[in-house]
């Protein structure tokens, strides 16, 4: 567990070195902020520069319009699974039928001198 606690705390003062980078390449392309001091290494949250302390504004649920948007967009829940379930045992069967081709031609090319269901002796080859 030590190992552990370790590791995160050393992910979060790489985060905050990183975050503390980004504040510095953000001020430097602002022409009208002023330059950020450059992070010591300590342990803790690195403040946020003037003006970027407020809290993020709330993401509006992209989906919730566009049913009543773009109808011709709509499917419905059922059909989706059924096709699905459909592709899944298309593909299942399609690969039962590769499994079956591929051991045909193994024994066809590389066993057809030795029978499945005999006496375990090789076919006798005729002379030449």
């Amino acid at each position: 567990m030590p190992d552990r606690l370790d590791d995160l705390r050393r992910q979060r003062a790489l985060i905050s070195e990183h975050l503390a980078w980004i504040d510095r390449e953000i001020a430097a392309a602002s022409p009208h902020a002023p330059a950020l001091p450059a992070p010591e290494n300590r342990r803790g949250p690195v403040p946020l520069p003037v003006g970027l302390g407020h809290a993020p504004r709330p993401v509006p649920n992209a989906t919730a319009g566009a049913p009543r948007d773009f109808p011709e967009y709509q499917t419905d829940a059922a059909a989706v699974e059924r096709d699905a379930r459909r592709g899944c045992l298309l593909y299942a069967a399609l690969g039962f039928v590769a499994l079956f081709v591929i051991a045909a031609a193994i024994y066809f090319f590389g066993y057809r001198d030795y029978p499945l269901f005999s006496s375990g002796k090789p076919a006798a080859h005729a002379p030449r």
